[in-house]
């Protein structure tokens, strides 16, 4: 008997420190539904440090027979038994360039698909780079340009599903996708040194930036927990907040409405085409980002704009999707719009160079003229009278030169001409913008005939077919350096009084947009003729007056 009391008082003793402990313990715990045959040795086996701890666990959950558990019966584990392990994070998608610093010997890396977080490790992002990382648990957190990151916590609760991941934003953004977090070892923390960011399960971005020392968090979906100067708010789904380092959140304030994009084409064709959305006057500025998906997944391009629209990159052909967002005044960033373009500018089209656009051509042979693409193998050519190219009028092909020299065009005709390039696959691309120019005949010179009776003068000349009108000048000399009249008519013949002395007319034709035709014959108007001496010898000295 008295080698059994010192037994009995300490089993007494170590299960009263276990009863005064468990209180605390149970402050965080995982709670476990059983399953069919699940006996507490087993399942402590399994799951705990050691596998004794299944005595423990039939007093706290009140267990009659540990062997015999009735189905989803809910077994609470304080969170200090579970075994755990050093967990890992890894790069599922990268874009540009971005590199890993290994905390264990401090080496920098290219960063692969095959590379893996651990604990201290650092990830850094390049100008228009970004990285997919996905913890253990399966949350998400995509890395964009210009980034440093640490992953300063990653471990897991064994077979559990619980994972505690806590990374450092040194500098730079995040966009973080995250699993729901069951039990109260799962953990995901996005920790700037501004603020801490702590979820359960939602879709959220982050941003911090070192020269203003201030942190900035968007919920999309969810609710996040931001802590900072030791005060926490709780950020709503659509809203946002600023947290300047050793201050408290600002009061989340609601995410502005997704911007609404103007109509887009079909397929887009032009390099560094413009899209525009609707304008908001609550917007400081923009930003807009280009994906491969319209999930979470890697940036190809991201820019900001003050204005109410942007030029899209030079990108390869494919589909893409378009991100914008307004900015407002404190820096957060509202919901972004999200659309599908497709783009099919390759290979691009040369620029027309000849004629310039609207030009008119007279009295020769048009010839096309156009720089050389580097894209081109060949390139077509389309010549048509309407600017649908309905009626087309040539499309040559296979054009290895840049220019093109045109015959047999009818006179009096506006023409339309674009061009492609063809590349060595034989893949034609987007034609170039439309050209216009007139093809048009030069003004016939008129020929007039001069009637003259005593009292007036009369020229005349034949008409032409196309609408024309005709410039008449009267000068005092042949060379026309003193003009008298200068009028136009619009009948192909002129009557004027008979002047007293010598002068010099010439008619040319106008077309009808202005331009001047050649001049014809030159014909001298005489002063009437008459008997009078007086008559005679004062035309004398009028005429050698007017010389």
């Amino acid at each position: 008997m008295a080698t059994d009391s010192p037994t009995k008082l300490f089993r007494t003793i170590a299960m009263s420190c276990i009863l005064l402990v468990a209180p605390t313990a149970m402050a965080q715990e995982w709670v476990y539904s059983v399953v069919e045959g699940d006996t507490l040795s087993e399942f402590s086996q399994k799951h705990l440090y050691k596998t004794s701890y299944w005595k423990q666990l039939q007093k706290i959950n009140n267990i009659a027979d540990p062997k015999r558990i009735p189905e989803n019966t809910k077994i609470r584990v304080p969170l200090a038994w579970i075994k755990s392990q050093p967990a890992s994070a890894v790069a599922t998608a990268i874009e540009g360039d971005a590199t890993i610093i290994k905390h264990a010997d401090n080496s920098q890396e290219v960063l692969t698909l095959k590379s893996k977080f651990n604990l201290g490790d650092q990830l850094l992002t390049g100008n228009q780079a970004s990285v997919i990382v996905r913890f253990a648990d399966g949350s998400e957190m995509l890395v964009l340009q210009n980034s440093r990151v640490s992953f300063n916590h990653l471990r897991q609760y064994g077979e559990t599903g619980m994972v505690d991941s806590r990374v450092q934003l040194i500098s730079g953004e995040i966009d973080t996708v995250a699993q729901p977090q069951r039990g109260d070892g799962a953990r995901l923390e996005i920790h700037t040194p501004a603020a801490i960011s702590a979820v359960r399960g939602t879709e959220f971005r982050t941003a911090y930036s070192a020269d203003n020392n201030t942190a900035r968090i968007e919920v999309l979906e969810g609710g996040v927990a931001v802590k900072g100067a030791k005060r926490t708010r709780l950020v709503r789904s659509g809203f946002g907040t600023t947290v300047e380092k050793n201050k408290a959140p600002m009061v989340p304030k609601k995410l502005q409405p997704a911007p609404t994009l103007l109509e887009l084409p079909e397929e887009i064709q032009q390099i560094g085409y413009e899209v525009r959305w609707n304008e908001n006057s609550k917007a400081a500025n923009y930003r807009a980002q280009i994906s491969k998906s319209d999930q979470i997944t890697t940036i190809l391009w991201d820019s900001h704009s003050p204005r109410n629209r942007i030029n899209l990159p030079d990108l390869a052909d494919n589909t893409y999707y378009l991100q914008v967002r307004a900015i407002d005044h404190d820096g957060i960033e509202g919901f972004a719009t999200n659309q599908a373009i497709i783009l099919n500018a390759r290979p691009q089209p040369p620029f027309p160079m000849a004629p310039a656009n609207k030009a008119t051509l007279r009295g020769q042979t048009p010839l096309l003229e156009w720089t050389r693409s580097s894209d081109a193998e060949n390139y077509v050519v389309e010549i048509a009278t309407d600017a649908n190219f309905q009626n087309m009028v040539t499309s040559d092909s296979g054009l290895t030169t840049p220019n093109l020299n045109l015959t047999g065009l009818a006179e009096s005709q506006t023409y339309f001409w674009r061009l492609a390039s063809v590349d060595s696959k034989g893949e034609q691309g987007p034609y170039s913008d439309t050209r216009i120019f007139d093809v048009k005949p030069i003004p016939a010179t008129p020929q007039p005939e001069l009637e003259q009776d005593e009292q007036e003068v009369k020229l005349s000349w034949a008409s032409s077919k196309y609408e024309q009108t005709y410039q008449v000048q009267i000068a005092r000399d042949r060379k026309f350096a003193t003009i008298l009249t200068d009028t136009t008519v619009a009948e192909p013949e002129i009557a004027i009084p008979r002047p007293e002395g010598y002068r010099y007319i010439r008619v040319r034709a106008l077309a009808d947009d202005g331009y001047a035709g050649a001049w014809g014959v030159t014909q001298e108007l005489t002063p009437p003729p008459s008997d009078s001496w007086v008559y005679v010898f004062g035309s004398f000295v009028l005429t050698i007056l007017l010389l």
